[in-house]
């Protein structure tokens, strides 16, 4: 009997370190996941920002190009002054560094006896290079007229 006894406690020598082994790659493999993902959940929360910061740019391009063509208070210019495309980088906070391109083509039309035009303007906002991992790009078009409203 005591020889059997012998026999199964060498059989199983060693078991625990095999386990212990297991449980520290699979422990190790779950570390790398987590880090993974975290990383991952850092390179999304910033480009989201990066979206929305492009998203204001292209607004404020926009913006400009209504105000320069059909607001009652900016030159009214036609579209060629804007040369049929005009391109500035800001400086304000939060959005600065976005090259903003604003293109713009109007129509003249003429109803009721006055003539008013039709200004579509389109404004893309760029951060980066292309290619790049940080590089974004946001395109806003917008229809406009100087017509008086009804």
């Amino acid at each position: 009997m005591k020889q059997l006894m012998c026999i199964r406690q060498t059989q199983q020598r060693g078991f625990a370190l095999v386990m212990a082994i297991f449980i520290a790659v699979v422990l190790a493999m779950l570390g790398v996941m987590m880090v993974t993902i975290g990383g991952t959940q850092r390179a999304t929360v910033t480009a989201a920002a990066q979206g929305t910061r492009a998203y204001y740019a292209a607004r404020a391009g926009i913006e400009w190009g209504i105000y320069r063509t059909v607001s009652p208070f900016g030159p009214q210019e036609n579209c060629g002054a804007l040369a049929p495309a005009a391109s500035f980088t800001l400086t304000t906070p939060g959005l600065n560094g976005f090259l903003v391109n604003v293109q713009c083509t109007e129509t003249p039309h003429r109803e009721r006896g006055s003539t008013y035009r039709v200004v579509v303007l389109t404004s893309t906002a760029t951060v980066g290079n292309f290619g790049d991992a940080d590089y974004v790009s946001r395109t806003l078009n917008i229809t406009a007229t100087d017509a008086p409203a009804p």
